[in-house]
């Protein structure tokens, strides 16, 4: 999962220690470690919690570029990250993940990189050279991000309630939560906090103070496909097979949750995971999918681990 916290400021290392207690609140989303680096000119302290995906032996974050001095904390994976590192000449070492390649690709190219990058994430960047912090989502805003502006510092973080223990945060209830019972657009229940929007780069200059905010893409500017039918399907298809085996893990993985429904199917004909887990639940026939679920595990040679969900003990689990 990971998760990215940290605070910006002219005299943002003589809070440290309030960056380091962020990152433990949030230490459940990084099993791999929680760690926090501050800047060479000390406007930047930045905490990542690590969740190691892409490379089980990577080095956990925050990520510093010494030759330029940027600093980077990153929830997400970038799934085409090897195909741009070699279309843009950015060398990668055996050990080294999306994270690495991303912080180089900003160094080199800035937040122009966003262009090319196939994934979901959330980040912080920042960059001593023009001290100025960059936050960005993801096109869509898979990986959450919210920030809030303290005078002359900047604090961001993965989770709401990480910023809420960072200083006062009033609760505010909004009109749209009693009529649909959740926030909408970039508004939190909490005073001051924000949630940064999908497909948008914030850029906040600690030198003057000033922030900007500049969406990099729009569904919208999207053109409607119209081709026939059978086109569309011949595309979708081409599609499929060339992006589901990029989100691959490099790792062993397993595939959850396999059914008879057609989208786990197809992810396990494509991907091809060496176990795939379904569950069975005792006494409902009509709700069991494991005959198919089994038959799709021998086509692909997976391993197949049923899972029993009993309301009186533990889940059982049966492999076959």
């Amino acid at each position: 999962m990971c998760g990215i916290s940290g605070l910006v400021g002219a005299d943002a290392v003589r809070h440290e220690h309030t960056v380091g207690a962020m990152g433990a609140s949030q230490s459940h989303r990084g099993p791999d470690g929680t760690m926090h680096a501050a800047a060479m000119d000390g406007r930047a302290v930045v905490a990542m919690n690590t969740l190691l995906i892409v490379d089980p032996q990577a080095m956990p974050g925050p990520y510093l570029d010494r030759e330029s001095g940027i600093l980077l904390a990153f929830n997400g994976e970038i799934y085409n990250y090897r195909q741009q590192a070699a279309a843009w000449g950015i060398p990668l070492g055996d050990r080294e993940s999306d994270s690495h390649f991303l912080l180089r690709a900003w160094a080199k190219i800035g937040p122009s990189c966003l262009d090319g990058l196939d994934g979901m994430f959330a980040l912080a960047v920042y960059d001593p050279r023009s001290g100025k912090l960059f936050l960005a989502r993801d096109r869509l805003g898979e990986k959450p991000l919210y920030w809030r502006l303290d005078g002359g510092r900047l604090a961001f973080a993965s989770e709401v309630t990480t910023l809420t223990g960072y200083g006062p945060a009033p609760l505010v209830l909004r009109p749209e939560v009693l009529a649909i019972e959740t926030p909408v657009g970039a508004e939190t229940p909490f005073q001051g906090i924000q949630l940064l929007a999908p497909a948008t780069v914030l850029t906040f200059d600690i030198t003057t103070g000033s922030l900007d905010q500049h969406v990099y893409w729009r569904l919208e500017d999207r053109q409607p496909f119209t081709g026939t039918y059978r086109e569309a399907l011949a595309k979708y298809s081409v599609i499929l097979a060339e992006q589901v085996p990029l989100r691959v893990p490099a790792c062993d993985f397993a595939l959850l949750l396999l059914s008879g429904g057609l989208d786990s199917s197809v992810l396990a004909y494509l991907m091809r995971p060496p176990v795939c887990v379904t569950v069975r639940y005792p006494g409902q026939d009509r709700l069991d999918e494991s005959k198919v679920a089994a038959t799709i595990a021998r086509d692909i040679g997976a391993e197949l681990v049923v899972v029993e969900p009993d309301p009186s003990t533990s889940p059982r689990c049966c492999r076959t």
